[in-house]
């Protein structure tokens, strides 16, 4: 297996994993370790809030990431051919969203903790 091929379905993967967590966060109303340690998951102001907060920031990166992972696999396995340019395009995007969400989670950490 190429390993292009096997980060793209890590990206792709983390994509639909990232969904689920914040799906499962809404539905429970509790924090997920996998965006706050669970030491600090104590230290939340509102629990609530944060996770209104960060819900759209879970599910844009989610979907970006699957997107990019997908379009990955299809070119990695020569279903599609999207062209050298659209690649670079493809990577600018995820890579602007990663900062996205990444500003957008440590604002709404701040917000909802303090700054630790």
């Amino acid at each position: 297996m190429q390993t292009i091929l096997l980060m793209d379905i890590v990206i792709a993967g983390f994509g639909v994993y990232l969904a689920f967590q914040a799906v499962g966060m809404k539905a429970s109303g509790k924090i997920s370790t996998l965006v706050v340690p669970q030491e600090e998951i104590k230290g939340c102001k509102d629990p609530e809030g944060y996770i209104k907060a960060v819900f759209p920031l879970m599910i844009f990166f989610a979907v970006v990431a699957f997107a990019a992972g997908l379009i990955g696999i299809l070119c990695d396995m020569k279903v599609i051919s999207v062209g050298r340019i659209w690649t670079f395009i493809e990577l600018a995007l995820f890579l602007l969203s990663l900062f996205v969400f990444a500003g957008g989670m440590r604002k709404a950490k701040e917000k909802f903790f303090g700054k630790m």
